[in-house]
């Protein structure tokens, strides 16, 4: 390999490579370092991962015997993770905010739409700074997701999911970045969230 030559980072694949290719690439410094001119700059195109935060995780007790038998067929046994779920927003929110997304076109909690300027094109930062007054009033939520775009055209949009409870077998961020974005921004990302949420390889 070169000396700016990095492992082809999953798009859609496990979280083990995803943590591989995140160790493997950081810090990104070496990116920046290279020569390659804006025109050159490899991009990457509608990535999925999902990963998992390496905190205290608890088994909810089914609520009756039918729903106990219902979860042991369907594998869908739940459980409840221990962090917070805005506070971990608004960490997210400021790594979106590394690799350049300027616009928070919705944000979503428990379903309910919380903030939605989809046409605000520098509101990012304020919308942090929301998330920052909102984790001080409350520590509830399940799930909260957040979209957000990264120019004007809508050519780069940003959709992830945080789940505190949720389904065995689902991980607690799911990101999805639809549209084309600049290799090193996603470097930046990635490793700004295992720099801050203490990611975790999934052990399935």
């Amino acid at each position: 390999m070169g000396q700016f030559d990095f492992p082809e980072p999953p798009w859609v694949y496990s979280p083990t490579e995803v943590m591989k290719w995140i160790n493997a690439t950081h810090p990104v410094n070496k990116v920046r370092k290279s020569h390659v001119s804006r025109k050159e700059e490899k991009k990457l195109e509608n990535i999925e991962v999902s990963l998992d935060i390496d905190v205290e995780k608890t088994k909810i007790t089914p609520t009756n015997l039918f729903n106990e038998i219902i979860e042991k067929i369907t594998g869908l046994t739940e459980i409840e993770e221990h962090f917070e779920i805005i506070p971990t927003a608004e960490l997210i929110a400021r790594g979106l905010a590394k690799a350049k997304f300027h616009n928070m076109i919705k944000i979503l909690l428990d379903g309910n739409i919380i903030y939605q300027h989809p046409k605000n094109g520098h509101d990012l930062r304020k919308t942090i700074e929301m998330l920052m007054e909102m984790s001080n009033k409350t520590k509830q939520g399940k799930t909260i997701e957040l979209i957000a775009k990264k120019d004007d055209n809508y050519r780069c949009i940003a959709d992830i999911r945080i789940q505190r409870i949720h389904p065995t077998k689902v991980h607690a961020v799911d990101i999805r970045i639809k549209g084309e974005i600049e290799e090193y921004l996603f470097h930046e990302f990635l490793n700004y969230l295992r720099d801050h949420l203490s990611v975790v390889v999934s052990k399935d």
